[in-house]
């Protein structure tokens, strides 16, 4: 079964941002996704998600997508590497993605610093790679989002939605996600 896994982004819930959305476009659509819940603290550990993202994805085949947001790129990229070993994926979509250290919210320089990214292996193991910046992103810059398409090879996107895809900013849908995605999508039964 073709499951589609969203990775949200630092402090964050399903219930925010463009994660509702998504979650009711692909519902009205049938097809399998979640939003996963994963510690909103704002020092999160990215042990605690990678345990928390261990329970929630209920494996990983051929047809698989994940999305990541944010922080949530840095979960993402080190859950896969460590996953994808013996396993290939179908998609991989980033939103505002980062490969390291942004210089600001010291408090997530753990979370990061800890991360262990095998770039190549994601290249190989994931048949279609894609990040989506923002022009006007002043959490991630669009050179850090441009920087991480260049590490996976990954077709880059500038998204409509201005800023850093969060509600406060007034980002509740986010088309391009869903373009880049339903192509490889498959119904359930």
């Amino acid at each position: 079964m073709a499951q589609v896994n969203v990775i949200h982004g630092y402090t964050a819930s399903p219930e925010e941002n463009w994660y509702p959305w998504i979650q009711q476009t692909a519902d009205q659509q049938h097809y399998s996704l979640k939003v996963l819940r994963l510690d909103p603290s704002p020092r999160p550990e990215l042990s605690v998600w990678e345990s928390q993202m261990d329970e929630q994805i209920e494996g990983l085949d051929e047809n698989s997508i994940m999305i990541a947001h944010s922080l949530g790129t840095i979960a993402a990229l080190h859950y896969l590497s460590k996953h994808l070993a013996h396993q290939r994926i179908k998609q991989l979509v980033l939103v505002a993605g980062f490969n390291g250290r942004l210089g600001r919210l010291e408090e997530v320089y753990p979370f990061i610093d800890a991360a262990q990214i095998d770039f190549e292996l994601l290249k190989r193991q994931i048949e279609h790679r894609v990040v989506i910046y923002s022009e006007g992103d002043d959490h991630v810059l669009p050179k850090f989002s441009i920087e991480q398409a260049q590490s996976l090879d990954a077709e880059l996107i500038s998204a409509q939605c201005q800023g850093h895809f969060i509600d406060s900013e007034g980002c509740t849908e986010l088309p391009e996600v869903w373009q880049a995605i339903q192509p490889y999508l498959i119904p359930q039964n």
